[in-house]
């Protein structure tokens, strides 16, 4: 645009302007993606949860007619001779597929037993809380959660 007195005026950004608004927009991306995240590995958790107490909810049902918790998950409920020829039915993957589920080695007794939940795929960078446990016992009976932070609501 030129004005009357011969000079020209130009409307628009200079591109000072639009790269400190483009680094503006690119820090506080940087901020808020690893926050977006860490928040969702935190939510998934819940996956661990609810397939730990579905394990638990097995367990206690096996006990009811076996001697002794089973130190195997499978298909089907077998009562073996002992605690680790024995298979209570679950499934070894949490629903949605972040988590293992495993009862840890030799913890199954006749009043103990100890499920592990182990992060998998992009779970598995949940800082501090890849590996859940809870420890079920007569002196624990709502269960031994650890790490402790992990299993807040």
């Amino acid at each position: 645009m030129i004005k009357a007195n011969g000079s020209r005026q130009f409307r628009g950004f200079t591109l000072i302007e639009m790269m400190i608004t483009i680094s503006i927009v690119g820090l506080l991306f940087a901020v808020a993606v690893p926050s977006y995240n860490q928040s969702k590995r935190k939510t998934r958790r819940s996956d661990a949860v609810a397939a730990v107490l579905a394990i638990q909810v097995a367990q206690e049902n096996f006990r009811g007619s076996c001697p002794y918790y089973a130190q195997g998950i499978g298909n089907s409920n077998t009562c073996g001779a002992s605690a680790s020829a024995s298979i209570v039915k679950g499934g070894t993957t949490s629903d949605q597929g972040h988590y293992t589920m495993w009862i840890a080695p030799n913890s199954a007794t006749g009043n103990a037993y100890q499920i592990v939940a182990t992060a998998t795929g992009d779970q598995a960078s949940d800082t501090g809380c890849t590996t859940l446990t809870i420890t079920f016992s007569a002196t624990n009976p709502k269960g031994l959660k650890a790490p402790t932070d992990c299993w807040a609501r």
